[in-house]
């Protein structure tokens, strides 16, 4: 009958040894994901996501500039900032904040893609499409225009 308990007893252990080496293997990933999370955010907090199209050529000279808004990232057009969202049903989807009005307000705007390449104001900034995708748009941007 002795031998029939110490049978039972010998079989937990090796569940009872994978069941703590499958814990010890779990934390481990949890703590290192974890670590990598928090550093990438701590690398995008230190970035603030702002870009500026090209500054003006000193004698004023260049009225067309090439921009790439990405999305996303606020960027500043004069007295206007432009935040790419991307395209839905063939529009391009981009948030417009006029700093002399409310410059915490987007004013959410929907542009037909075939009608961008023609043109498009934004705040009293005119544009026009070169390309666009899911993840950045190119565009011409028209000084003084």
């Amino acid at each position: 009958m002795n031998t029939m308990n110490d049978e039972r007893n010998h079989r937990w252990l090796p569940v009872l040894f994978f069941i703590l080496t499958g814990m010890v293997i779990g934390v481990s990933i949890y703590l290192i994901t974890a670590s990598a999370i928090e550093s990438e955010a701590r690398a995008h907090a230190d970035n603030p996501r702002v870009s500026s199209p090209p500054p003006a050529a000193a004698n004023g000279a260049e009225k067309r500039a090439r921009v790439v808004l990405r999305k996303g990232v606020r960027t500043t057009f004069g007295k206007v900032d432009v935040i790419y969202r991307g395209i839905g049903k063939g529009n391009l989807r981009i948030d417009v904040f006029i700093r002399d009005l409310d410059p915490d307000y987007p004013y959410r705007r929907q542009i037909d893609r075939r009608t961008a390449r023609d043109g498009f104001r934004l705040g009293g900034v005119r544009f026009e499409l070169i390309s666009a995708g899911r993840n950045k748009a190119k565009l011409v941007w028209i000084r003084g225009g």
